[in-house]
């Protein structure tokens, strides 16, 4: 381990960064043999590696980047070709090197056999490896003491929590299938599971797990083709495996050995089902792995690379997880360390430094406060002294020129400060946002290798081509996208993209290309994965779509080509007669939109039959904040997303007409649908809306409407007012509400008031399936029959106040709070009160008081007064009384019962 701190990180982002770009370079160089540019840079990347390692220390490194330029020296001088062979055996050793500096930066032993990988390597352009050695190599001896650790620390925290919430969500799953075998939904959930781990492991190069988790999906497809029963004995198994994967998940985050014997847990786990897989020790080939069929043939164990990282331990490990793992296992996710630019810690520190001036500036305020009050002391004396001055001196009164004048020095103070603090909090939430964004390249990179690797395992050739990589977005978006765009990556490979004979015959290139490309618009991250293979096959969509009864031929006649294509994201859809491995055993992409949709974004499918596929992904560059169209819908305000607002009109009830039963406009010569938002939000269903709705007589018969554009559908929803726009930021949604119809999101506004943030790819659905009851124009207001009563519950104590409103709010009543009496005599006027409930010692205004100055008010001589006090003498009853309260109850003897029992009889 280098012992030195500073060069042991300098040491570490070097090297790291060199080891990438000789991987991304070699990938180049399998594409364009010829380039000797880039020939040339993996040469300086490995001589600078080499010469980083011996200043370093790191022996190990030295020798074998001194190999690997040995190899790319052989290859300029045209001594070796750049086979795929070839190929195999120098990324195997960028591994090996990476496992080698994690070792030399913390001391975790990386078990890496470094002559042996050297003589493998060399044998590229040398003799052919000695029989015990290829049967090292083949049988994982080489990392038979070395854990697989991922040496990329974003890709190793991101693969640590996605593995946890896999292996947890395959053992509730598997718990729940024990009870109910029938439940094929959960089954498939189970599949989806297993295989996104796998795909997750292959992508992180953990092959242990990919190999354990492909036997467990073996298992679930068996159990789903009905050729195998989940007996006790078979879940028995499954658990054992998943507990393994467990342990070798943290053996590749932590770098700690496991222990597992990969091979006897999979013969474990095989031999539960006689009939499914095969000898995992039969010797790999070149062939594509076979598929898996819904048939009573044998389902294939895919077979490991040639140089796997299945630990073959001697020892025996029981499949028991230590305590000490166990709470590591369960550590949250974190981000410890970030790079940022100098330049943005540079500005953070200059408004850490506005932020010291108007500190000092609300500190002097703090004493001008202070004077103010000792002068309203000083003149409250003289004042009760009757010493002071008639109205016609005031102007010579001492005391009141110093107070105007303090108060006019705390205001231009105040105004000052808060502009100023305004500014500072604008500028440091955009640079601390800015922190947060990534280039969308961080999660790009992870495809190029994945994309030749499964282009070759089904022999089929593919160009990935990157674009819009620099593209920032929010750092949690990128963590999140990854699994999505993994999942369609996949599809196109195995659907969309056609073999090169097959794409010979149709006058294509043999080699397929597959454009990842990132770009913005407006507010908004737009991430497009476009193939050029076969396309979407329309007729079998529709015929699939009916035998699925998802729609009738007649409703297929109806929709647009985007309605079409959206099928294809129904739960448990899918064309295809069979199965593969790679993107998902009958697993749908409706948990592709559900993810999509977590994250507030949208898909948009594209595709023209025999030329290609396009999805399209929309989402946010954050998801804290919004900009936002706030509405009035009956007196509720909500907020609209501003990046699907095309414009607002005012509609009048002569430019509605009815086309196929829904209601709509003409625009620019299109026909644009449009309906009532609070019919769509079923507003009137709510036990809530009555007592919170407010219905205004219409002023005009022309409405406004706000038009909306969701991907190329357009449609108009009608609303009572346009409030304004605002940024907003957007709460976190609680376990209870993670997927609301109609509803994205929520917020705080100025006010106080919470306004939902409405998702409108929803409100198009809702539009679509709308029917309507009534005309839209001629809905008349409807009338409120029954109501909700409200109650004002004033109380000082907030504790006291949260507990009397909890028991009123479950006996059925609306309650307001106020804190003090004077508080709640403002709020009496603010709307309509069936009845008040008030302490009696409070504040500015005491309860007595607040009851003698309501009775005051004719309006409210029947309002009844209920008092909830602690004092209990009977003078106190008698003065409640007097001040005209309807009922005094003493919190000593105080219970919810009784409360309840007295509104009822008042109310």
């Amino acid at each position: 381990m280098i012992e030195d701190e500073e060069l042991r990180n300098i040491y570490k982002i070097t090297s790291e960064e060199r080891l990438q770009k000789l991987e991304i370079g070699l990938l180049h160089l399998e594409k364009y043999p010829q380039d000797n540019a880039t020939l040339e840079q993996l040469l300086r990347e490995a001589h600078s590696l080499k010469g980083d390692s011996r200043i370093a220390g790191i022996e190990n490194v030295e020798t074998l980047i001194h190999g690997v330029e040995d190899i790319l020296g052989s290859i300029k001088r045209q001594q070796t070709v750049l086979t795929p062979q070839v190929s195999d055996r120098l990324y195997q050793v960028i591994d090996a090197m990476g496992l080698l500096v994690y070792e030399a930066v913390t001391g975790s032993a990386s078990g890496v056999d470094t002559p042996l990988m050297l003589n493998y390597l060399m044998a590229t352009v040398s003799q052919p490896l000695q029989p015990d050695q290829e049967a090292a190599l083949q049988n994982g001896h080489v990392s038979q003491l070395a854990p697989t650790v991922i040496e990329d620390e974003d890709l190793r925290d991101i693969y640590k929590i996605s593995s946890e919430e896999r292996l947890e969500k395959l053992e509730v799953g598997l718990l729940h299938l024990e009870k109910y075998p029938q439940d094929n939904a959960t089954l498939d959930k189970l599949l989806w599971e297993a295989q996104s781990l796998k795909g997750d492991s292959k992508i992180a190069g953990i092959e242990n797990v990919e190999t354990l988790a492909h036997g467990v999906e073996n298992i679930l497809d068996s159990i789903k083709c009905e050729q195998t029963f989940l007996t006790p004995q078979v879940s028995d198994r499954i658990y054992q495996a998943i507990d393994a994967i467990r342990l070798l998940v943290y053996e590749a985050v932590t770098g700690s050995i496991s222990g597992v014997d990969t091979a006897e847990i999979l013969d474990h786990l095989i031999t539960a089902v006689p009939d499914v897989g095969q000898d995992h020790d039969s010797p790999p080939d070149d062939s594509p792995p076979q598929v898996a069929q819904c048939e009573p043939t044998e389902a294939t164990i895919e077979e490991s690379p040639l140089l796997p990282t299945l630990p073959l331990l001697p020892n025996k490990t029981p499949l028991i997880v230590t305590p000490e793992v166990s709470s590591n296992l369960s550590e949250p996710y974190r981000i410890d360390t970030i790079r940022v630019p100098t330049p943005y810690l540079d500005a953070l520190m200059t408004q850490t430094g506005e932020l010291t001036v108007t500190k000092i500036g609300m500190a002097h305020a703090m004493a001008e406060i202070e004077e103010v009050a000792t002068l309203w002391e000083e003149w409250k004396v003289v004042h009760c002294q009757g010493q002071y001055l008639e109205s016609s001196s005031i102007g010579t009164n001492s005391y009141v020129q110093r107070l105007e004048q303090k108060i006019n020095s705390l205001r231009r103070i105040a105004q000052e400060n808060t502009t100023r603090l305004d500014i500072i909090a604008g500028e440091l939430d955009e640079k601390i946002r800015t922190l947060r964004l990534l280039p969308l390249f961080t999660v790009f990179q992870l495809f190029p290798r994945m994309v030749r690797d499964l282009a070759r395992q089904q022999s089929k050739e593919v160009e990935l081509i990157i674009e819009g990589g620099e593209t920032t977005a929010d750092k949690r978006i990128l963590e999140e996208i990854k699994d999505p765009l993994m999942h369609i990556v996949r599809n196109a490979i195995d659907h969309g993209i056609e073999t090169p004979t097959e794409r010979e015959k149709l006058g294509k290139s043999a080699a397929a290309t597959i454009w990842l490309r990132g770009y913005q618009k407006t507010n908004t991250i737009v991430i497009e994965v476009v193939d050029d293979g076969r396309g979407l096959d329309i007729d079998k969509i529709k015929q699939t779509a009916v035998q699925r009864g998802l729609c009738t031929n007649e409703e297929l006649e109806l929709m647009t080509p985007r309605q079409i294509n959206d099928l294809i994201l129904a739960p448990g859809f899918s064309t295809r007669t069979f199965i593969t491995e790679i993107s998902g055993r009958g697993i749908g992409l409706d948990v592709l939109r559900t993810k999509v949709e977590q994250l507030n974004g949208n898909i948009e499918i594209e595709s023209t039959p025999g030329l290609g596929c396009t999805f399209r992904l929309q989402l946010r560059t954050t998801l804290s904040t919004a900009n936002v169209l706030l509405v009035d819908v009956h007196g509720i305000i909500h907020g609209l997303p501003i990046e699907f607002v095309e414009t607002t009109l005012l509609v009048s009830r002569e430019q509605i007409f009815t086309i196929e039963g829904r209601e709509t406009i003409a625009l620019d010569g299109q026909a644009i649908a449009v309906a009532n938002l609070a019919d769509l939000l079923e507003l009137s269903n709510s036990i809530g809306y009555t007592s919170i709705a407010t219905l205004k007589q219409q002023k005009s018969d022309r409405r406004p409407c706000i038009l909306l554009k969701v991907a190329d559908e357009q449609f108009g929803l009608f609303i009572d007012d346009l409030l304004d726009t605002q940024e907003v930021v957007i709460k976190p949604q609680s376990q209870l509400l993670k997927r609301v119809r109609n509803v994205s999101g929520a917020t705080i506004l100025g006010t106080g008031e919470v306004c939902m943030i409405l998702n409108p790819p929803d409100l198009l659905t809702s539009l679509q399936s709308y029917q309507p009851t009534t005309s839209t124009v001629s809905t008349k207001l409807r009338e409120i029959v029954e109501s909700t009563p409200v109650i004002l519950l004033v109380d000082d104590s907030i504790t006291v106040r949260t507990q009397e409103k909890r028991i009123l709010e479950r006996a059925g009543y609306e309650v307001v709070t106020a804190v003090d009496g004077l508080d709640g005599y403002n709020k009496l006027n603010t709307r309509h009160f069936d009845a008040v409930i008030s302490d009696v010692e409070m504040p500015n205004l005491d309860g007595f008081s607040l009851t003698a100055r309501i009775r005051k008010h004719q309006e409210y001589n029947e309002l009844p007064i209920i008092l909830v006090t602690s004092l209990a003498s009977d003078e106190h009853k008698i003065k409640g009384a007097e001040a005209g309260a309807n009922a005094y109850i003493t919190k000593g003897k105080f219970n919810q019962k009784f409360l309840i029992e007295t509104l009822q009889r008042l109310v």
